[in-house]
């Protein structure tokens, strides 16, 4: 998994810049948002064809897809199941603090922990939410033991293994339709030594010419471009622009912490939840809670018609719990370290 060099300091934070902060104020423009949008679609685009697209000189599109790379207003990352990078324990940490230390300064340590690739300040039961991606349960076991439970300002720490991963979605924009691009996560098999390395090169930079990861692995840019093309019609990883929510105008952001009643399926309450434009990810889990969603939303009517209109009405639903998310530090997956 990345360092932290490569952590996003909050998708709502400071290190990308958020629309309506003073002090980073982001305007894009109706081409900017076309740009975003075929990017999301397929990161790798070429700059030729989105130029013949939007009918936009490919000079101006190579120089404003360069400012929002530089300004990082976007990032171009691989996106997997993380079973398939070598990761087969998962679990979301509720983690409440104790008042001896700076909220932003624990969730930032904890984010920049090698197993942690998400956390979120949030309202609610928990002070911030941790999702931890493990090889097994003994790491998982080290991790909670070491970093959490025993970590400066943390009173307690609830822990939420994964069961399944129903759906990631990291496409913001809520007019994209939830089909053939966008689907649930199916079970697949684990990806091989080669194709972890190259998912790796690609974390930082999912337009990094194949030739240059070719030869930063020893072999040649044919046999990068045939992986990398197998994974992709595999739908094993996708290349795609992360974006700042707030710059396309979504506000707030949520997770929902979902009991399913006796009797009712959690699967499938989990895969009906998938359906929801606004829900981005869905993950069921042991605990406390049987079903974890993430959702963005325009403002707090918005939120308000999620929970209200289109999840608590739905069968299944027992009881539901809202967090406001705050801040958020996100970092693309990269495959575990392993020896030999």
């Amino acid at each position: 998994m990345h360092g932290s060099e490569y952590l996003v300091s909050g998708f709502l934070g400071a290190t990308f810049p958020v629309a309506g902060d003073a002090g980073h104020r982001v305007q894009l423009s109706e081409l900017d948002r076309e740009l975003i949008r075929l990017l999301q679609l397929d990161g790798r685009q070429s700059f030729v064809a989105i130029s013949r697209e939007l009918r936009v000189p490919e000079k101006t599109i190579r120089r404003r897809v360069n400012e929002l790379l530089e300004s990082r207003i976007i990032q171009i990352t691989t996106v997997a199941d993380p079973a398939v990078l070598g990761y087969t324990v998962g679990a979301m940490v509720g983690v409440r603090v104790d008042g001896r230390r700076g909220i932003r300064s624990l969730v930032e340590s904890l984010a920049n922990l090698p197993s942690v690739d998400y956390a979120v300040i949030t309202t609610g039961r928990y002070d911030a939410l941790v999702e931890v991606l493990c090889r097994d349960t003994t790491e998982l076991l080290n991790v909670i033991d070491e970093s959490f439970i025993r970590a400066p300002g943390v009173r307690s720490a609830e822990v939420f293994p994964y069961l399944q991963l129903h759906y990631q979605d990291p496409v913001w924009d809520t007019a994209h339709h939830h089909g053939e691009n966008v689907r649930g996560v199916e079970t697949r098999a684990p990806l091989d030594a080669m194709d972890r390395r190259i998912v790796a090169e690609l974390n930082a930079d999912g337009r990094l010419p194949f030739g240059l990861v070719g030869e930063r692995l020893g072999i040649s840019e044919s046999q990068v471009r045939k992986r990398v093309t197998r994974m992709l019609q595999e739908k094993t990883i996708r290349i795609t622009a992360i974006v700042n929510p707030r710059s396309l105008g979504y506000t707030m952001q949520v997770w929902m912490a979902i009991k399913c009643a006796p009797g009712h399926s959690i699967a499938d309450l989990a895969d009906t939840l998938t359906k929801l434009p606004s829900v981005k990810y869905v993950v069921t889990c042991a605990g406390r809670f049987d079903i974890f969603v993430e959702a963005v939303c325009r403002n707090a009517q918005d939120v308000m018609r999620l929970v209200d209109s289109e999840i608590r009405t739905l069968t299944g639903v027992a009881d539901t719990e809202v967090l406001l998310c705050l801040d958020l530090y996100y970092r693309a997956v990269q495959p575990p370290v392993r020896e030999g």
